[in-house]
């Protein structure tokens, strides 16, 4: 607590540095009474009334002692900002904002001197009623974010592994190039292999066709060796991202989580079929496709998005966000009102990490986007401004009211 009061007194000084005001706002924004109690040493009305009680009436000479005891500079606001945004720079936390400026030097020092004893006065009170202190996190080591890794299994059941520091010739035809991997379509004999990411990675890959597709984490892709029929046919489950070598002698279809079948002739679009998700949602970007399931059938025009839910019924939303379907393949995390728990499948599968809910599940609603490069703890920086709190125990997220 001595910690504490040092800091808000610097804060009131204007000297904190850019560590020590992070560490300040931390503080401050980890629990409600931490707000409170630096809401009472920083307010004016009750700095007032504090210093009135000690008998500090003469302002002029009150001043020049209290200056020169705490190296006060004369003439300057006490009041500097307390900046609300996380290291992250995306979402908006509720410190408290500064008063006005204009206000004498000599009403300042009332504020910068009952401040300094409110702190001597409240603290022991703040030690002896607040309750043992909850941690927004706690974290024994570090959570990296994902990386370019996968598996790729070949049809005779061999895995080899794939990284971002791989380049080799795999098999005749098969080529890995860093994080991509390359297909030959003059390969003789027709196979069919599969692409597969664990949690926390993802990969690219080049089709026979010369296709390019992104794969998300917790993602996979079954495909030929070669497109020798008269159509390309992949199917994927997790998420990717497509752009479509045209072809219109040849269509290009994807069959998604076994639910729904994506045709396309040349065309950019994605796909995201997690399990875990509601819906098998198809947005596309450029071109057509025809979005299948059972006997309905929709046709996407560029901006529109066709939502399959669980009993096949399809739904078109027109005008969705691009930027937010494919904000995982430009290295972003896009929230755009999105609840607790979509955000945290998206954290549990580039983190590989689990998540747990201790109680009832805050209802917020996050808007914004932010780096997927960033450790975990950054990123949970940034959620807890809204208010909800995070434990991390080993590799588990708990979410507290």
């Amino acid at each position: 607590m001595q910690r504490i009061s040092y800091l808000i007194l610097r804060h009131l000084r204007e000297e904190l540095s850019a560590q020590e005001r992070e560490e300040l706002q931390y503080w401050i924004q980890s629990a409600p009474e931490n707000r409170d109690f630096f809401e009472k040493c920083t307010d004016d009305e009750r700095l007032r009334q504090q210093l009135q009680e000690y008998g500090k009436t003469d302002t002029d000479a009150g001043w020049e002692r209290f200056a020169a005891a705490h190296q006060l500079p004369s003439g300057k606001s006490r009041w500097p900002m307390i900046s609300g945004k996380d290291r992250g720079g995306m979402f908006s936390g509720n410190a408290r904002q500064p008063q006005p400026p204009g206000k004498t030097a000599k009403l300042r020092w009332w504020m910068a001197a009952a401040a300094a004893v409110l702190l001597l006065a409240v603290t022991g009170v703040y030690l002896l009623q607040r309750p043992a202190p909850q941690p927004v996190i706690v974290q024994q080591q570090e959570i990296l974010p994902g990386s370019s890794k996968a598996v790729l299994t070949l049809a005779d059941g061999t895995t080899v592994p794939l990284d971002s520091a791989g380049n080799r010739m795999i098999r005749p035809g098969i080529v890995q190039q860093g994080g991509q991997l390359q297909y030959d379509n003059a390969t003789e004999a027709v196979s069919y292999n599969v692409l597969a990411t664990p949690k926390g990675g993802q990969f690219r890959l080049s089709l026979p066709d010369g296709t390019k597709v992104w794969l998300n984490a917790a993602s996979s892709l079954r495909y030929p060796t070669a497109f020798t029929g008269a159509e390309r046919a992949v199917e994927v489950t997790g998420e990717a991202y497509f752009e479509v070598t045209p072809d219109a002698g040849k269509p290009f279809r994807v069959a998604a989580a076994g639910q729904a079948v994506i045709e396309v002739l040349g065309t950019r679009f994605n796909v995201n079929a997690y399990p875990d998700e509601s819906s098998i949602n198809t947005t596309l970007l450029e071109g057509a496709v025809k979005v299948s399931a059972g006997q309905r059938s929709t046709v996407l025009k560029p901006g529109e998005q066709a939502q399959v839910n669980a009993s096949g019924h399809i739904s078109v939303m027109a005008d969705v966000d691009l930027e937010e379907a494919i904000a995982w393949k430009n290295e972003l995390f896009y929230f755009r009102n999105a609840d607790v728990r979509a955000v945290m499948r998206q954290l549990e599968r580039w983190y590989d990490v689990k998540v747990e809910y201790a109680g009832e599940i805050p209802e917020r609603r996050f808007q914004g986007e932010i780096q997927r490069n960033l450790p975990l703890a950054d990123v949970l920086e940034g959620l807890k401004n809204t208010g909800i709190r995070f434990t991390i125990e080993e590799r588990t997220i708990i979410v507290r009211p």
